[in-house]
């Protein structure tokens, strides 16, 4: 047997006419005309087996089957008004949530004044940050589990990303060396790859991508690092190379603040591979959050002052 159901417009159309009074006035409020009211009316009236109004010279007035509708029309107008509203509130980044993909360094030495930026500009868009590599950060894109992602190595996004999204380069971030002021390597800007032969060094833990690319390029290299001390964290190498264990690859981005104190040296070393972009990826227009862009800007000016300080 055919159900028959209750729609929203003949539910909108009912308290429209409650309200107003008149056929015609409920279709001037709700930009239809009188028989396109009166159609939604009918089938309402058919569905329940019962008239709804009842005519009088003046306009019409509720029947009893409608005054026991009229509550469920009157809240189906509410929802439908508090939904525009939302809408509109979305629309005016006044509420919302933005996830945000990092990779490590970048989430914990790049991001933060960036997203503090963004909160002061939008302080009910809530913001989730959620570390991972680039591999991670595409799967997360594609199924809808990040809005944007900032992370390390842009290799694997251009590769494997569809083209209904944005992939930038913000700046150069390279593995570098970390000494203290008193190491024998202190005085140098840039090392060779051979210089690096038989040095002591502080190792990450398994499965660093750091770590993994150092042992890359040793191994194609052929030369030999003595570990003295592993350790886990980027904090963690960075407080046993203030206490003397050795020196640590790390990302310049992680060490730029104890660099600028003085209390770390960072040495370039002169291989290639140990330079690597910062990429920034997110859904072109009308597939992501009106939140995105806002954010967009924000990490694209910071990209870019971070260059021009390197340059100068």
């Amino acid at each position: 047997m055919k159900k028959d159901y209750i729609t929203p417009h003949q539910l909108i159309a009912l308290a429209s006419v409650a309200s107003s009074g008149s056929l015609t006035a409920a279709g001037g409020v709700l930009g239809r005309t009188q028989p396109a009211v009166s159609s939604h009316l009918k089938q309402l009236s058919q569905n329940i087996g019962a008239p709804l109004l009842v005519r009088h010279r003046h306009g019409v007035h509720l029947a009893p089957a409608a005054a026991v509708l009229l509550p469920y029309a009157q809240a189906c107008v509410r929802a439908l008004e508090g939904a525009q509203q939302a809408m509109e509130r979305l629309r005016g980044l006044e509420i919302g949530t933005l996830r945000v993909l990092a990779s490590t360094s970048v989430a914990v030495y790049m991001l933060p004044p960036v997203l503090a930026a963004f909160h002061t500009n939008y302080p009910g868009i809530a913001l989730q940050m959620t570390r991972c590599n680039a591999e991670d950060a595409i799967r997360s894109l594609e199924t809808g589990d990040g809005d944007i992602a900032v992370v390390r190595g842009g290799a694997p996004m251009r590769a494997t990303l569809p083209s209904n999204f944005v992939i930038d380069t913000l700046l150069r971030d390279e593995t570098i060396l970390a000494v203290p002021p008193g190491h024998s390597l202190a005085k140098g800007k840039d090392v060779r790859l051979k210089d690096l032969d038989g040095l002591d060094i502080i190792e990450r833990e398994s499965g660093s991508a750091t770590r993994a690319l150092v042992e890359r390029i040793a191994a194609q290299a052929k030369i030999k690092l003595n570990v003295k001390f592993q350790t886990v964290g980027v904090e963690a190498l960075k407080e046993a190379i203030l206490q003397g264990f050795g020196a640590g690859f790390l990302s310049r981005l992680a060490v730029q603040r104890e660099v600028d104190r003085g209390t770390l040296v960072a040495i370039s070393v002169n291989a290639r591979q140990f330079s690597q972009t910062i990429t920034l990826a997110y859904p072109v227009a009308g597939q992501c959050p009106p939140t995105v862009q806002p954010l967009v800007k924000l990490i694209k000016a910071l990209g870019n002052q971070t260059e021009s300080q390197r340059i100068s």
